[in-house]
């Protein structure tokens, strides 16, 4: 995990350095990047809690097109099973002024997604994975120039979880809340709310009430 963190934030630093400055007055940012702690989830095929850990970019390369990458780490209590998930994506996204208090807003994104789901160490030592394709939708409103609100939901299907385990094919619905607390123009803390409804024919793969907490850096 730690490996493939790293890899993803060393990897965004030219992309930032040469991204589309943001010219809509009060438009929050896209170009970011954040780590994440993950205190609490339940892992709904096995009945456990989880906790982990995550990190997200992402770049805008213009004002209304952003590329983004994530990656969680995720390991299941009471179990040695350990689930990566990865995604990158690219999106479109706007921002309206509804004419309230100045830095206030609502911004609006859609994005398309590779995505990659791998479980390791099913019963011990057995591998799955699958790759996949996932469509989001979110708001980015600005409630106060310090308070961000980002609720956002999307589907996901990954194809055929299968490896020395076959799970069979695997895809479902997401949805989450994300708040962000700036205190600074260029730093934010976050807290958020995730769950999954992925299901195959054999298996229920979704992660559910999962908790997380961060920090934020823009550029």
């Amino acid at each position: 995990m730690h490996k493939a963190a790293i890899a993803l934030g060393v990897s965004l630093i030219p992309f930032a350095a040469m991204a589309a400055p943001n010219d809509q007055p009060h438009a929050p940012g896209y170009t970011y990047l954040q780590g994440d702690y993950i205190p609490d989830g339940d892992a709904n095929g096995i009945g456990n809690d989880y906790d982990g850990y995550g990190v997200e970019g992402s770049v805008a390369i213009t004002r209304h097109v952003f590329v983004n990458g994530k990656y969680d780490w995720l390991d299941v209590d009471g179990s040695a099973l350990d689930a990566n998930r990865a995604s990158v994506g690219v999106g479109l996204n706007d921002f309206f002024d509804y004419g309230g208090a100045q830095g206030t807003g609502i911004g609006y994104y859609g994005q398309v997604s590779y995505e990659r789901l791998a479980f390791d160490d099913i019963n011990g030592s057995a591998e799955a994975d699958a790759n996949g394709y996932g469509a989001d939708a979110g708001l980015r409103w600005m409630v106060h120039p310090r308070v961000e609100i980002n609720p956002h939901v999307g589907w996901v299907d990954y194809g055929d979880v299968e490896d020395d385990v076959d799970f069979g094919d695997a895809d479902g619905i997401r949805y989450g809340v994300r708040l962000l607390g700036y205190v600074s123009d260029n730093v934010a803390l976050t807290a958020g709310y995730r769950a999954s409804e992925v299901e195959t024919d054999r298996a229920d793969i979704g992660f559910d009430n999962e908790f997380r907490v961060g920090a934020r850096m823009n550029f």
